[in-house]
């Protein structure tokens, strides 16, 4: 495995993560009791799930993409 795709590899995992951590951030920094969940929850979504797990994808596909990719030996 070239290093590129490790790394690549490696920041799909920490994107991930961060993701998660930053949703569950907004989520103790936002939730009251009485609101409505979808007061919190919407723009948790678009604003923190979908592009980070959009940029997990990225860097999970080109790592796989650099992976598979034949050798020029």
């Amino acid at each position: 495995m070239s290093r590129l795709s490790r790394t690549l590899a490696a920041l799909a995992t920490l994107s991930l993560a961060a993701t998660y951590l930053a949703a569950q951030i907004d989520f103790v920094r936002r939730h009251h009791p009485g609101i409505a969940p979808e007061r919190y929850w919407l723009p948790q979504v678009s604003h923190i799930w979908l592009p980070g797990l959009a940029v997990t994808l990225i860097f999970a596909v080109a790592a796989f993409a650099l992976h598979r990719r034949p050798r020029g030996d």
